[in-house]
């Protein structure tokens, strides 16, 4: 009895210190094609931004990299969907990303106006999202495009319930409680949700 109770303490504890995530203690392994190809975008990756081809940076991609693949090399190729649907997600996301500019674009010329203002019209709320996003990677995603959007901060995340606070509730329950355009997008993208 009292080792049952030890477990469900544990276990209660490690669902609320993620944040509702239920954490799984399957080991998945992706297959080394997969591993190969996360490495490769992660190098290209690296090669992008640093700039760089000497000995010293070529090194220090091929070593980051490699530890950045064996740690989480199942984030960007799940080891459930084949090469070619991550592939897929992979290149729906890019072209969602211009969509989400101008929607921070937007956003920002919004919250600039308000700012400066003279009566600054501004009606702070706490809004409750259900999206039934289940992945980590859609809710991360979704959970950043709201904090990236200038005017709403995601403040908590449970499952596929999300908390955030936004500057302007009228516009914020327009967006995101009626329309719901990032939210249907990344649900296209990732084939989860509504």
């Amino acid at each position: 009895m009292k080792h049952r109770f030890i477990n469900n303490t544990l276990q209660s504890r490690r669902d609320d210190s993620c944040g509702g995530f239920e954490i799984s203690s399957e080991n998945r392994r992706s297959s080394p094609g997969k591993l190969i190809a996360t490495f490769t975008i992660l190098m290209i990756f690296w090669y992008i931004l640093s700039g760089y081809f000497d000995l010293f940076h070529i090194g220090a991609g091929i070593i980051c990299c490699g530890i950045v693949t064996l740690i989480s090399g199942d984030l960007i190729l799940r080891s459930d969907r084949s090469l070619i649907q991550s592939g897929r997600i992979f290149i729906r996301f890019i072209l969602f990303l211009p969509q989400l500019m101008v929607e921070i674009l937007i956003a920002n010329l919004d919250v600039a106006y308000r700012v400066l203002h003279p009566k600054m019209p501004i009606d702070p709320e706490i809004l409750t999202i259900d999206t039934g996003f289940s992945g980590d990677v859609p809710r991360t995603a979704f959970a950043n495009a709201m904090t990236l959007t200038p005017g709403t901060i995601t403040v908590d995340v449970r499952r596929g319930t999300f908390t955030v606070h936004a500057l302007v509730r009228e516009s914020a329950e327009e967006d995101l409680l009626r329309k719901r355009s990032i939210q249907k997008r990344l649900a296209d993208i990732f084939g989860e949700g509504p």
